[in-house]
């Protein structure tokens, strides 16, 4: 449970586990579904296969999601690496005060999935850019 009352659903933890041990799925969105500050987190979509492209493009305009992706890029060697990422998609034009209620969800979701996941936090699709995303996992690495 995050501070504000949000609940991470069994769908969810379910999903999780469906990205992460059996890699039925390239990534899983979640949305919140009730009042802010008092919602429950929910599957919005799941998804087989997707370019990282498409994954970007998944993301609604002006309403928050968050996702579970299996991110596949290639280490400073040029070796094939595989990494799960969890987004935080908050659009810059979410309303504050959603942004504010809801900004305590990735770590709820972490901490009840006990999800090792590599945190990208994006307001914009640039945020989600396939390079910035790499580059950043790389400099975690070092």
């Amino acid at each position: 449970m995050a501070q504000c009352g949000t609940k991470v659903t069994d769908e969810v933890i379910s999903a999780f586990d469906e990205v992460k041990q059996k890699h039925k799925y390239k990534y899983v969105t979640f949305k919140a579904e009730g009042k802010p500050g008092k919602d429950n987190i929910i599957v919005d979509t799941k998804v087989e296969s997707s370019t990282f492209e498409e994954f970007q493009a998944s993301f609604p305009s002006h309403d928050a999601r968050w996702s579970i992706y299996d991110f596949d890029y290639k280490n400073r060697e040029g070796q094939d690496c595989n990494k799960l990422i969890l987004v935080s998609w908050l659009p810059d034009s979410t309303a504050i005060k959603t942004k504010m209620l809801q900004s305590g969800v990735p770590d709820a979701i972490k901490k009840t999935v006990n999800c090792p996941a590599f945190f990208v936090h994006a307001d914009c699709r640039d945020d989600l850019n396939f390079d910035k995303v790499r580059d950043a996992i790389l400099k975690t690495s070092q």
